[in-house]
């Protein structure tokens, strides 16, 4: 009898011990979906992923540099940069897994899809806090770069749509729109504003007007000491010179522009995919920290009996 007792005893606390674990498993997920989103985790995620990309980041910094031979071909810098770019978002990727997986795994939720939220809500931080130090170290030399860029593309439509003889000669001078042999033959008459407003209407319109034409004719004429026809036979000469020289400057502005555009194109798109890809990382290893967490929590109670 008493054997009897004893074992009804021990089934009696095997069996309060499992209704007090499968207890306190439900508080601890009841408690886990109250709580709602975990700031605390996705700061630990978010500064080990900054960490480890850094950290990844000076690791490829190291090989590159250590890989550059200077007599090797005439740019050896080149496959350095594609190589950069690719390593980036590799490092991305990597330490963008392992904050989600942090976040995820300190979430403290058996939820898969809130510990998949967290990762991205740690993409998201993440994303914010690296694109700000990207900034700050290189944005000066971008915003430098634009601003000579913005200077160049105003200076060339400046030289396209110059309307007064004062600016034109400004940006002759400037762009080299006036070609130096017809700035040197013409001397002292260059600073005529008789030759002014020849070089500004070739410059806008790309002819003169027949009164400026007579006005520049009769300078070469009485300074000069020219025929008529000479007069004009050289002024029919720097017309084509300026007009040749107009069209040169338009076509490599427009092919600045256009590789400028192309740039801007493949940097946005490549931007996209690489945040696309670290996204999905970063979800990814939320996931796989919540498995590990709802995974830690089902052999706990296990071990514990």
């Amino acid at each position: 009898m008493d054997e009897r007792r004893e074992s009804m005893d021990r089934r009696a606390s095997a069996s309060d011990r499992e209704v007090l674990e499968s207890r306190r498993g439900a508080l601890a997920v009841s408690s886990a979906l109250v709580r709602g989103v975990s700031w605390s985790s996705i700061l630990a995620g978010v500064t080990a992923a900054i960490a480890v990309q850094l950290l990844l980041n000076l690791l490829g910094i190291g090989v590159g540099a250590a890989t550059i031979n200077p007599q090797q071909g005439q740019h050896p810098g080149q496959g350095l940069a594609v190589g950069a770019a690719i390593w980036f978002v590799l490092s991305s990727i990597i330490s963008l897994f392992v904050g989600g997986w942090i976040a995820g795994r300190l979430a403290g939720t058996p939820d898969k899809k809130d510990g998949a939220l967290h990762g991205f809500v740690t993409w998201a931080l993440a994303s914010l806090v690296l694109f700000y130090l990207l900034s700050t170290a290189v944005g000066g030399l971008v915003g430098g770069a634009a601003s000579v860029l913005g200077q160049t593309a105003s200076l060339a439509a400046r030289g396209a749509q110059a309307v007064t003889p004062a600016a034109t000669n400004v940006i002759a001078q400037a762009t080299g729109v006036t070609p130096e042999q017809v700035q040197s033959e013409a001397g002292d008459i260059a600073r005529d504003s008789n030759f002014k407003a020849f070089v500004a209407g070739v410059i806008r319109n790309g002819q003169v007007t027949p009164q400026d034409r007579q006005a520049l004719a009769n300078l070469l004429v009485e300074r000069r000491n020219m025929s008529m026809q000479d007069a004009n036979a050289t002024i029919d000469r720097w017309q084509a010179q300026i007009t040749q020289t107009v069209q040169q400057t338009k076509e490599t502005a427009t092919q600045a522009e256009t590789t400028a555009a192309s740039g801007v194109s493949k940097g946005a798109f490549g931007s996209f995919f690489a945040l696309l890809l670290g996204l999905a990382s970063a979800v990814a290893g939320s996931w796989t920290g919540t498995q590990e967490f709802v995974r830690s929590r089902s052999v706990g109670p296990r071990l514990a009996a």
